[in-house]
């Protein structure tokens, strides 16, 4: 008999549940139509290895669990011409479309990160959530809890320090743009395990830097976003 894997996950704050009710369009960054192509690299820094790759995240017109849809595509290249996403017809080599969700209210921002096609360690970091306005130096706590968790075959815990740091900037293509960046570590049985994200107003999630111990790094930026053409707010 197979053994049995059961994960909770406490990192979805109880306040954000049906946060999506009563927010209007221009309160929000996520808008139904629009795409983000996020540029991603995993390093298995103990193998030596690295594998990247771009992951294309789409906003659906369309709910579940009170909540909103979002898709992540895994593709190996991009064509140069990005506005041409939409005719390509294979998603990855299985045909895989990976669903889940995203909560936007205007005032709390908070999404389900891409956890397949070698990202599947992103579940134990407390997933991106910002809270406006933005009070710098404020921390929160998440917790991940595991039972026979795969990566150590053992109960794992995992307790986050969450701290806004900073105001900054960040490159976006050929342009700075003003963000604000949090950081994170939890200490556990299984070592370390530290995160960075960071935020900009109009674009949302720009770039998130997952490590754990000397093991593992991952690094999703964003590079660009395609707007709908029923969308007027741009980043």
């Amino acid at each position: 008999m197979k053994p049995i894997c059961i994960i909770a996950l406490i990192f979805f704050p109880i306040y954000v549940i049906a946060s999506n009710t009563g927010a209007s369009i221009h309160d929000t960054i996520y808008r139904h139509g629009n795409t983000y192509i996020f540029e991603a690299t995993v390093d298995s820094i103990s193998k030596g290895t690295q594998y990247s790759c771009y992951i294309v995240m789409r906003i659906l017109d369309k709910e579940m669990y009170n909540q909103g849809v979002i898709t992540y595509d895994y593709y190996d290249s991009l064509p140069e011409n990005l506005t041409a996403l939409d005719s390509i017809s294979s998603i990855d080599k299985d045909g895989f479309i990976e669903s889940t969700e995203i909560s936007e209210n205007g005032k709390l921002l908070w999404i389900h990160p891409p956890r397949t096609h070698g990202f599947g360690i992103t579940q134990y970091f407390p997933f991106p959530e910002i809270q406006f306005p933005v009070k710098i130096g404020k921390i929160y706590r998440r917790s991940f809890l595991s039972f026979n968790d795969p990566l150590c075959n053992c109960t794992l815990l995992l307790r986050y320090k969450m701290r806004y740091l900073a105001f900054s900037q960040w490159k976006y293509q050929n342009r700075l743009i003003e963000i604000v960046e949090q950081s994170g570590f939890a200490n556990s049985s299984k070592g370390l395990f530290s995160v960075i994200y960071r935020y900009n107003e109009q674009l949302g999630l720009v770039e998130a830097i997952y490590k754990y111990n000397q093991e593992i790094q991952i690094q999703i930026s964003l590079i660009n976003v395609i707007y709908d053409s029923n969308n007027c707010r741009k980043g």
